[in-house]
Formats: C-alpha cells, structure tokens, sequence
C-alpha cells in the first residue's frame, strides 16, 4: 500500500484538479443539503412550537348550535379546548379613505381566549371598559398605516361605525393574510382582519350569536386527528353546522404549508441532484484515470500486486474525495442554515425563527458525500482489478482497427478525402473512443440539467402567473358591494366613464360532496355569456359556461374521484344542501373553484344575491379617475385592482425566484465544474497523444483550435439529450409546489432552450482552458518517452 500512497500523491501534485473538482461539487451538494434541510426543519419547528403557543385550531366548525356543537366537543375525548366566537367578513374603511373586505373575529375582552391565541404586537389587548376598541392584524396594520390611537369605520349594514385601534397583533390563523382557501393571493389593502370583543362582533355581524367553535386537541387526539376530525364534524352537522376546516385546511396554513412542502422536497431535491452530478463526475475522472493507469496497473499486478489491494487503492482515492468535500460541505451547511431560515422567516412573518443545529443533518451529509465518491469509485476500481497485466503492458489499442464509421465514410466519399488533415483529427477523434465521447456527452446533458431546471422553473412560474391574470380573469377590476345591487345601479357603474363592460358575481361558500369525500371552495356564479373569465380545459381548449350543473376545478377530479355527468352534493351556509351535476372541469393555475350560472346559484341559495361586480376598463382609460368614480358609488364599499393582484402573485412568489436564482447560481457552478472534470480528464489522458502532434510540427495555437473544436463538437452532440432530459427533469422539479391551490405547466420558452445550450457550449469552452494552458506548458519530450515506453 506505501508504493500505492506513493503513487497517489505523485498523480495529486501532477493533476489535482480532477479530484479537487470532484470534492467541490461534493462539498457544494452537502452545503446546499445542510443549508436547505436544516432551513425547513427550522421552520416546520418554528411553525409548531407557534401552534402549541398560541394554541392554534385543530378544527373549526361553522354555523348550526354553536353552544351544543362546542359542548359535545369538550366531552369528546382527545379534546383539550373549545370555544366560541364570532367571524364576519365586513367592508373597512381606513384612515386614508380606502375600502377593503375586512374579517372581524370575536375576542374575549380582558383575556386571551382558550383557542386561536393573538399576540399583541404593539399597544394592549382588548380591555372592557373599551367596548369599540379594537386589534389591527399585522398585515391589515402594514398596509392602512394603522398604529395605536388610530380608527377605522366598520359598515355594520346599515351606517359606518368607528372602531379605535388599541394596538396591532398576529396570530396563528393569519400568517399569510388569506380570506379563504381559494384565495390565499389577496390583493395588498383588499383584505384584512380586525380583532374585536366578542359583543361588538355579533352586532357588526348582525348575528344574536356565534357562529363558529374553534376546537384544540390534545397531543394525544391529535395523533388520530382524522378520527377526530370526522367525529367530530358529524356530531356537528346533527346540530346544523355548515361547514368544517381542519387545520390542514385552514387557508393560512394550507398556503403555508403548501410553500413550505415545495421547500421540503426542492430541499432533498436539489442536492440530491448535485451530489448525483458529483458522483457521475467522480466516476469519469476515476474511470479515465484507470484508463490512463492501465500500463502502471499490469506492471503493480504482475510485480505481485493482489487484486483486492488495487481495488481498496482506487476506492479509497473515490471516498478521500467524497470524505473532504462533504466535511466542507457539511459545515458551509451549518454556517448557511440560519441566514436562510431567518430569510424565509421574515418573508412569511414568522414572529420567532428557530435556529437548531441537528446532528442527524451533519450526519446525512457525511454519508451522502462519502457515499457519492464510494459509489463512483467502485466500478473503476473493479475495473482496474479485472486488468490482465499483460494485455494492460501492451498500452491502449483502438477498438476499431481502422473499422470505425469515419473510415468508412472516407472510403466511401471520393471527396472526402480532400479534407484536411486537421477537420479528420476533429471528425475522428470522438469516434477512436467512444467511451470517452460519451463520458464527455454526459457531463454535457448533467451540465444542461442542471442549468435547464432552475432556467425552466422561472419561466413555468412567470406563465402560471401570466396564465391566471392574462387568460382566465379578464376583469381589471372588481367591486365589493355592500348592499344588493339592482339593474340600474349596475347600468349606472357600466356607464362610468372609462369602463367598457360591467358584470355582476357571486360568491358563495360552499363544500361539495361525492360520497364520503368532501371539499370545501368557492362557488362563482357569472353571467351565462360572460366576457370576464375564460374557462380553460384541462386538454388545452376553451369552453363556455353551461347552463346547468357546475364546472369544477380539475383538482377535484381526483381529490372527489368525479367525472363530468356525476351527480355531486353542495353543503352551503346555514346548512342547507343542493345537489347538481358535473358539467366539466376547467384547468386554472390558482384555486379550485366551482363555476356556475347567476340563476343557476340562485335556484340552490335564494338570499345569495350578487356581491361583487367585475369590470373591464376601455383601453387607455385613466385607471385612477375610474376607481375614484367607481368607489363614490354609494353601493360600492371596496375595489380591487387586478393588477395588485398580479402583483401580490409576483411577491408570493418572490422567495421562490430567489431560491431558484441561487439554484440556477449553484447549477452554472455545477456544470462549469462538470465539463472541467470530463474534459480536462480527456487532455490528461490524450497528453501524450497531444504531445506527439505538438513534436510532429502541429504549432501550440493551431493544436489548441483543433481540440477546442472537437471538445465542442462532443459537447453540441449532447445538447440534444441534455434538452430533452432537462425538460422532464424541471417538470419533475415544479410538480413539488402541485396542488389544489396552485398547479404549474412546464412552460419553457424557446429563447430558453437556445441560451441554455449556448450558455453550457460557452462553460465547455471555458472549462477546457486551464487543460490547454498545461497542453502549452507540457514537457514534450518527457511525454513521447512515455508513450514509446
């Protein structure tokens, strides 16, 4: 083994950047796993130890015999607390004279209730002796300026009343400002929550009780929450409750929860992907290096050299290699951890971040940089044992005698033979060993995988966010309405100056059923011939609204297990029920709706009238002048720009650029270092090949063009595959963030597609320079001697 460490350490001070590339893209792996794990487990700890302190819902029932319901579930084993309140969604009207959709939720004045928790960020809690004092929700506090002292009118039905603001709070339920699971993208300054006691609540929402029951378990009924939850929601329905939201469902956390398991599986992901490009690269290097070792190999062999020691000998140079770059990568992993925990934090208003160093996540580093050089190294260093030490003394021969399809064609084509000298050195040269033509062919489509996938992650996100806002909702604008709006109130708003179309909706909450399976969303009615949204199909075409049934988000195809013509259940407020039929699905990036004619919604729910107007602007209209005139209208209590919407998508979405953005940062280090690996491994092993031109009279220059051109030639022949394999590979990536609140389409512009694989052709370039800079700088007449033997 000394004569083996020997020669290990001759071979690293004559060619160490090789294996150095190789313990880089380890340790660049470990670093990316060690730093993303660790982030997500920080925030899924964050997440719960918020929860258990402020003592977050485990499931919420709405409407029926709020008293009965919240008794039944404080008898319920597995049941720590439940307690009463009441929620309405009311217009608001902030100090600058903006209208918003507001929630007000009902608090007990004087102290924290048993369930659902507030944390008072500025000023005091809700006090008795200040019945209209009132907490302003962090998010609601951002966007109207709202500090202690404040006040904010509250339309109760019939007049505007005025609240003071006590102070500003968070709380579990609105982390993420969403009124509703299908629509957790809420326009800054369209909604936001205020804190209330539970006495002002009721008379705002004009009720003579609560209307929900907010239930916490203990640790031990939640371990069978799903039990829970159906016991629970049926005993519910026996006293007339409408709807049920588990905590999973709870739009805030769904949101959340949703960003954060995209986190989860981009967190293994991505390094995963790194460490296989490490382990592929490792295994060229390794490989060529036996390749190129093949004469010292038959000579250790046949001076008495066992073949178990040559195995340990190339397997333990693979795991030294995955060993130094996962130590590195391990601890630039824990240094990262913390900054990108607190990064994401912040971006969710998180009120504490939690940052833990977790062995288990140093150790998984370890074993995957050990295993990624162990697992690379093996085949070589078989390999290399199975070498007959004779056949190895005699050198390399070429595998086609003179057979390959290059001669052929030479012999075949008059003309051919014409060609230089130098164009047969670049046309032969992949085709004399064609396992090095591949090796190098698959750094290239490892190279474009890598780039490919962040690349096309951006563009399939900004054309979910084109598809919503572009295709399916034409409006410009949306009106909330505080009281039933009549024909000629809407003619009146239709004939705003500015405003080319006018369409009334409704929206109505609802849970549809299909046997035991229930989901609860949102039911628009429109317009029959509406001119607003677009319904898009899942098989890419477009239909109308039907007459009759209902059009359903494509999620529910399998989450209900429906088909069009099914017959399907609706649960709506207060209770009642409808059934109707599956006219279609509709294919829509965000939410999972229900679509329905106006007199359609009507005929199942006779007091949901109109509540919302949608409004198309004339082109070049002054927007600002139109909203002015809109909002004077005495029916008119909020408006909705769908360009702040468009652009709420766009910060929803900002952590998810910069995630990508460093993935597509961490992909272009990746590739450079991929193409360096295989192709200054392909000048190693041709040196003395090189060698022999450069002392026939080939000049430095012209030999560096010649082998420039035929490493190119090799790496335009895997663009093709690399495109390919990338474009599976980013559809595979965006599938992570998939579900009922968010779908993604693999859109990949062909503008991508061409910079990608100028972007990798441009790193191959770049990546074979250092290999010709030691070709110019390599002793020719120590390399003929070599070769001559």
């Amino acid at each position: 083994m000394s004569t083996l460490n020997v020669k290990l350490r001759r071979d690293l001070r004559r060619r160490p950047a090789q294996l150095v590339s190789v313990a880089v893209l380890v340790m660049l792996g470990v670093a990316l796993f060690g730093a993303s794990y660790d982030a997500y487990k920080n925030l899924d700890a964050g997440y719960q130890d918020l929860f258990a302190e402020y003592r977050f819902a485990d499931l919420t029932l709405a409407g029926g015999d709020t008293a009965a319901i919240a008794r039944e579930a404080r008898a319920a084993p597995g049941v720590a607390a439940a307690a009463v309140r009441t929620v309405a969604d009311v217009p608001v009207r902030t100090p600058d004279g903006g209208t918003l959709v507001g929630r007000v939720v009902g608090l007990p004045a004087g102290t924290q209730p048993p369930v659902n928790r507030v944390r008072v960020l500025d000023g005091r809690y809700l006090d008795p002796s200040a019945p209209t004092g009132v907490l302003a929700d962090r998010h609601l506090a951002d966007d109207a300026g709202l500090r202690p002292g404040a006040a904010v009118a509250v339309w109760d039905g019939r007049a505007w009343r005025n609240l003071g603001v006590r102070g500003t709070a968070s709380s579990p339920e609105y982390l993420w400002p969403a009124p509703s699971r299908q629509n957790v993208l809420p326009a800054p300054g369209s909604f936001g929550v205020l804190y209330v006691p539970e006495d002002l609540a009721r008379r705002l929402a004009g009720s003579a009780g609560p209307n929900e029951v907010a239930v916490r378990y203990t640790s031990a009924g939640r371990a069978g929450a799903a039990r829970l939850d159906a016991a629970l929601t049926a005993a519910a329905r026996a006293h007339g409750a409408g709807a049920a939201t588990t905590r999973a469902e709870q739009p805030s956390n769904a949101a959340l929860a949703q960003d954060i398991k995209g986190f989860s599986q981009l967190a293994v992901m991505f390094p995963l992907l790194f460490l296989s490009a490490a382990g592929v690269a490792a295994y060229v290097v390794l490989t060529r290096r036996v390749a190129r070792d093949r004469a010292v190999i038959g000579t250790l062999r046949a001076s008495g050299f066992r073949r178990r020691t040559v195995v340990a000998h190339y397997l333990a140079t693979g795991a030294a290699v995955g060993a130094a770059g996962a130590v590195l990568g391990a601890a630039a992993g824990l240094a990262l951890a913390g900054p990108v925990t607190r990064l994401y934090g912040d971006a969710i208003g998180l009120p504490e971040t939690t940052v833990t160093v977790r062995a288990a996540t140093l150790l998984y580093g370890l074993a995957f940089g050990l295993a990624a050089g162990a697992a690379a190294a093996l085949a070589p260093a078989v390999s290399a044992a199975r070498v007959p030490p004779a056949e190895a003394m005699r050198g390399a021969v070429p595998a086609t005698g003179g057979a390959g399809w290059i001669a052929r064609l030479e012999r075949a084509v008059p003309a051919a033979g014409r060609l230089p000298a130098g164009a047969w050195l670049v046309l032969r040269g992949p085709t004399r060993q064609l396992r090095r033509t591949l090796y190098t062919m698959a750094g290239v489509v490892l190279a474009l995988v890598l780039v490919l996938v962040s690349w096309g992650m951006l563009d399939s996100s900004r054309a979910t966010v084109s598809r919503q806002f572009d295709q399916v909702q034409r409006q410009d604008a949306e009106l909330t309405l505080g009281r039933p709006l009549d024909g000629a109130a809407l003619g009146a708003l239709a004939a705003t100056e500015g405003v080319r179309a006018a369409e009334p909706s409704t929206r109505l909450t609802a849970t549809i059923t299909a046997g035991d399976r229930g989901y609860s969303t949102t039911v628009v009615g429109l317009p029959a011939g509406t001119r607003m949204h677009r319904f898009l199909t899942p098989g890419g075409g477009e239909r109308s609204l039907p007459g009759g049934g209902a059009l359903l988000g494509a999620a529910l195809r399998d989450q209900l297990g429906v088909r069009t013509g099914d017959r399907i259940g609706l649960r709506l407020p207060g209770g009642g029920t409808a059934r109707t039929t599956v006219a279609g699905f509709v294919d829509e990036p965000l939410g999972t709706y229900a679509y329905a004619t106006l007199d359609q919604v009507a005929a199942w729910a006779p007091d949901a009238g109109p509540d919302t107007v949608l409004v198309e602007f004339e082109p070049g209209a002054d927007r600002a002048a139109a909203e002015h005139a809109l909002t004077s209208h005495p029916a008119v209590v909020a408006y909705t720009d769908s360009r702040a919407l468009k652009k709420t998508m766009d910060e929803y979405m900002d952590l998810f650029y910069v995630f990508v953005a460093v993935m597509l940062a961490f992909g272009g280090l990746l590739a450079f270092t991929v193409l360096f690996a295989t192709l200054s491994v392909n000048l190693a092993e041709r040196a003395t090949e090189l060698a022999a031109l450069r002392a026939s009279g080939v000049g430095r220059r012209r030999l560096a063009r010649l082998v420039t051109a035929e490493n190119l030639l090799v790496a335009a022949a895997g663009i093709g595959p690399g495109l390919v394999v990338g474009r599976i590979a980013a559809g595979a990536f965006l599938g992570a963030f998939d579900s009922d609140l968010m779908a993604f389409h693999t859109e990949i512009r062909p503008a991508t597609y061409a910079w990608s694989a100028l972007a990798v052709l441009a790193v191959a370039h770049l990546a074979q320079r250092p290999g010709l800079r030691g070709l110019a700088r390599m002793d020719l007449g120590g390399l003929v001697r070599e070769r001559t033997g």
